[in-house]
């Protein structure tokens, strides 16, 4: 019997988590950062400004919604820093916590993630290749939602944005993390290039905040990812068409196929050897374009 790992019934969303604004360094204000992604047909958008908590509840919700967020950053020095963006509980107008822009020697990293997820944020590693953090930095943190597998606007500044490989060293540990893809918008060339699709129970701010604790959301820069889950024995992806479909796995080494020439896939299975603590699937388009599914966990 299959068994989806996106809930049955509720509606797709397409958003994007990590971007800025006028009130920090963005070149956009509020309500035309609000309006671009609107006009792009984008359902949902949380405006992540550094080291404030802004709601925009004065703009008008009635073909986007705003989540309310913020990106917090420790400078360590020019080169080296840690930036920890944050999704605030609906209705949520302040933090709990002091929200300020914080240095190294008031805060440590940890404690960092330990303050946002205690005020009930939805807390995602951002970039961490450009953020230039060392192994035992990342793999040391605990308490993280997700980490940024795609970052469109440090992609753009140097090929800084391509965290995956972090991403599986933290599941390869035991730790339940899933990924985001983000435009982290700061000009122009930054818009549109990663954002993830939701699954939630109905259009409002509420569903959305759940479907990403839930992680019943895929992160992509292009392909769509249709279903994804266990039939039995086997997991399944069917997705748009594509040249390449991946299921990675530990311990394991996974499985991946490819498309004959001019020729698509538009699903396939991987089936389980008993070893997988998770399974998870990337599929790359003829552009190529990545799709990342959040895990299967198997280590419960």
């Amino acid at each position: 019997m299959k068994k989806s790992l996106f809930p049955d019934g509720g509606v797709w969303l397409k958003g994007n988590i990590h971007s800025h604004s006028t009130v920090s360094d963005g070149m956009f204000s509020p309500r035309e950062l609000a309006e671009l992604y609107r006009d792009h047909g984008y359902a949902f958008l949380a405006m992540t400004d550094h080291n404030v908590l802004v709601s925009h509840s004065e703009l008008p919700e009635d073909q986007i919604i705003l989540l309310t967020g913020l990106e917090h950053d420790l400078e360590y020095s020019p080169d080296k820093c840690i930036h920890v963006v944050g999704i605030a509980a609906a209705g949520k107008e302040e933090t709990e916590y002091l929200c300020k822009r914080y240095s190294p020697a008031e805060l440590k990293d940890q404690r960092l993630v330990d303050l946002m997820r205690e005020d009930g944020q939805f807390v995602s590693l951002a970039h961490p290749v450009w953020s230039r953090m060392g192994a035992e930095e990342i793999l040391g943190l605990e308490g993280l939602h997700a980490v940024e597998v795609f970052n469109n606007g440090t992609e753009h500044l140097c090929h800084g944005g391509h965290g995956e490989i972090w991403w599986d060293m933290l599941l390869r540990q035991g730790k339940r993390v899933f990924a985001t893809a983000v435009d982290d918008v700061h000009v122009a060339e930054d818009l549109f290039g990663g954002w993830i699709w939701v699954k939630a129970t109905r259009r409002s701010r509420e569903a959305i905040l759940d479907a990403l604790f839930q992680g019943n959301y895929y992160s992509s820069t292009g392909p769509e990812i249709y279903d994804f889950g266990l039939d039995g024995e086997q997991v399944y992806v069917s997705c748009s068409e594509c040249r390449e479909i991946h299921f990675v796995t530990y311990s394991p080494r996974g499985k991946s196929l490819f498309a004959e020439p001019d020729g698509v896939l538009k699903e396939a299975c991987y089936t389980l050897t008993g070893r997988e603590s998770y399974v998870r699937v990337v599929c790359v388009d003829h552009n190529g374009k990545s799709a990342w599914s959040n895990p299967i966990f198997f280590d419960e």
